[in-house]
């Protein structure tokens, strides 16, 4: 049998087995979670009681990283996926055109509760989120929204966002979405020697080009922001940083400043025809080639937050269709010469 003697309080310097009161104030005693175990002594001699060979270091409670919270580098990446598969999305565009406010706007939607049938399965980037959300809150103090942006001396880092159809956790999708600043992309697109350095590109699942609604819906800006998307796809694809296995979202952002600008309609048959061409030239030099409109963030309230979101984070936890393989013509041996090709090893070193 034990001794009941030393199965007052966990804790050693309690004084209840003499006061009859908890030190902390529990009444009644069984209510303090301390009360009931064994006392716990002190040794001042621990370490001279280890085994030979033993140290204090390899006797030391092991310790448990968390994540800190902030937006993940390629190498915090390579590690989180060796726990998890994940979906990359990498989001390209100039600076201003509306990269950082998308990726704030899907986080703040699934605060508010599931969206697009999906609920929020957890981050690893809750903090980063946080504060690139932060200006566009009342908190902030600001009397419009804002969101901060991305500095070029960040270099490349992935925001972490998992969601999962409502009562389905085991089917949860683990996004990962790129955050590199639009000014780099904006260097590589005059220079494509720097393509090759946008490891985020070959790498991705899905790649959305993001065309500035806010310069097309000014008439003087308006055919350069058209040029820089066709641009930048045609510089990616003529640098193999994409090619037939690569899924292209053309993003158009603002969509709240096209459908208050007077020339709405004008607007909309140019980006219409817009696509048709960027549909001719470029779609047979991918897997697919398709078109999204979006108001992350509407100010005026004319669109509902996070307009046009739903259809692409539906999009981005769908799978993709596996890639047909190309089929090519039988060659026809039009001479002896041509035979060669038919030959076998054998027969080519005899």
């Amino acid at each position: 049998m034990t001794d009941d003697s030393d199965t007052v309080c966990k804790k050693a310097d309690c004084q209840v087995t003499v006061t009859g009161s908890c030190a902390e104030g529990h009444t009644p005693l069984a209510s303090c979670p301390n009360y009931g175990g064994r006392a716990i002594e002190q040794h001042d001699g621990y370490d001279d009681e280890l085994e030979d060979g033993e140290t204090g270091a390899s006797a030391a409670v092991e310790r448990i990283g968390l994540p800190a919270g902030d937006a993940l580098t390629p190498e915090e990446v390579d590690q989180f996926l060796r726990w998890r598969e994940a979906t990359f999305v990498t989001v390209v565009g100039d600076s201003h055109s509306g990269k950082t406010t998308l990726i704030c706007s899907l986080y703040d939607r699934f605060l508010k509760g599931n969206f697009a049938g999906l609920g929020f399965a957890g981050s690893r980037t809750l903090i980063a989120l946080e504060r690139r959300a932060h200006h566009s809150r009342v908190d902030s103090g600001r009397d419009t929204p804002e969101t901060a942006r991305t500095s070029h001396l960040e270099g490349l880092r992935y925001f972490h966002l998992a969601v999962a159809p409502s009562g389905q956790p085991e089917s949860r999708t683990d996004l990962l979405l790129s955050d590199r600043s639009g000014e780099v992309y904006r260097s590589a697109r005059d220079n494509s020697s720097l393509v090759e350095t946008l490891l985020e590109i070959p790498q991705a699942d899905r790649i959305g080009l993001l065309l500035d609604g806010g310069r097309v819906a000014n008439p003087v800006e308006r055919n350069g922001a058209l040029q820089s998307v066709r641009q930048t796809l045609r510089v990616l694809l003529d640098n193999s940083a994409l090619g037939l296995i690569s899924v292209v979202q053309v993003i158009t952002t603002k969509m709240d400043l096209i459908a208050a600008s007077p020339q709405k309609r004008e607007i909309e048959a140019t980006l219409d025809a817009f696509y048709d061409r960027m549909s001719v030239d470029f779609a047979r030099r991918l897997k697919s080639l398709s078109f999204y409109s979006i108001a992350a963030r509407d100010p005026t309230s004319g669109f509902a937050p996070g307009h046009g979101l739903d259809k692409l984070i539906e999009n981005w936890t769908t799978p993709s269709s596996p890639s047909i393989p190309l089929t090519y013509p039988p060659i026809v041996s039009h001479s002896e010469f041509d035979r060669l090709l038919l030959r076998t090893p054998t027969e080519t070193t005899r």
